[in-house]
């Protein structure tokens, strides 16, 4: 995962969180500096009508990522200066922080959380992660959180089912140079015979490989976006209220458009991501 804001996600235990308690984050100024986020097959649609569809490269195989920078070293143009989200779709990884998820050993996925200190306390100051004396039980509000989370970690063999059909067919190329980012070559699917095709649609790749070609639309106008605000001058972000997101976008880009415990400690989700 490409999750980073200060402190990496921790699997949430009992022994550790017992007393924590948390709350969301003013805006998304946290994810400002995120190179992608994770999705799941079934998002693949909708996050292709605002991001470019890209593949991590891990030792698992091609994860699923909505692209948020296509430079490395410049903010995300899809938040603003004061924390607001500038996207028609908000990725349910970012609406969920500061929850995620970890890989287990078992290779499952786990509850976890990312410990910053506007979001997550040592004691008093927000919701708690447990229901009071039960190690069994989450609160209502960290339940909810974790029964999304747990949908998404439920998606994750398909998708990594999908996105292994089209690496082992050819079908991806490195993003920019980048080989650590992949995404689907634009002219390779055009020699795919009839029993490939219906390997990846068995595999249920197809869809995801319409959706990536038809994501490679918002590639220039970010080369573009990220251009302009490198030349602007930098200011750290400011925290502020959560806004909706914006069903026509910003101005700015409407302009622009012309440390883990053992496994059995943790909450773990039902699934693998072996495919």
């Amino acid at each position: 995962m490409d999750l980073r804001a200060g402190a990496s996600a921790q699997p949430v235990s009992w022994d550790r969180h017992r007393r924590w308690t948390w709350r969301k984050p003013q805006g998304y100024a946290f994810a400002c500096h995120l190179r992608s986020v994770p999705v799941s097959l079934t998002e693949a649609a909708s996050a292709a009508s605002c991001f470019p569809l890209v593949f991590r490269t891990t030792s698992n195989g091609p994860v699923l990522q909505a692209l948020l920078r296509r430079a490395a070293r410049v903010r995300s143009v899809f938040i603003g200066q004061d924390g607001q989200w500038q996207a028609s779709w908000l990725p349910p990884r970012l609406a969920l922080w500061p929850f995620d998820l970890v890989e287990t050993s078992a290779g499952g996925h786990a509850l976890a959380l990312h410990e910053t200190r506007d979001c997550v306390f040592d004691g008093q100051g927000g919701t708690p992660i447990f229901a009071e004396g039960d190690a069994a039980t989450l609160s209502p509000e960290t339940a909810r959180m974790a029964a999304i989370l747990k949908a998404q970690a439920e998606a994750l063999p398909a998708t990594i089912r999908a996105a292994m059909a089209l690496r082992d067919h050819g079908l991806l190329t490195p993003l920019d140079g980048d080989a650590s980012i992949v995404t689907v070559d634009p002219i390779a699917p055009a020699d795919l015979d009839e029993a490939a095709i219906l390997v990846l649609h068995r595999a249920g790749a197809l869809a995801l490989l319409h959706a990536a070609l038809v994501s490679h639309a918002h590639l220039p106008w970010m080369e573009k976006a990220e251009q302009r605000l490198t030349a602007l001058p930098m200011t750290a972000p400011q925290i502020m209220p959560a806004r909706k997101p914006a069903v026509t976008g910003s101005s700015f880009l409407a302009a622009l458009a012309a440390e883990a415990p053992d496994d059995d400690a943790l909450l773990p989700f039902s699934g693998r991501t072996q495919p």
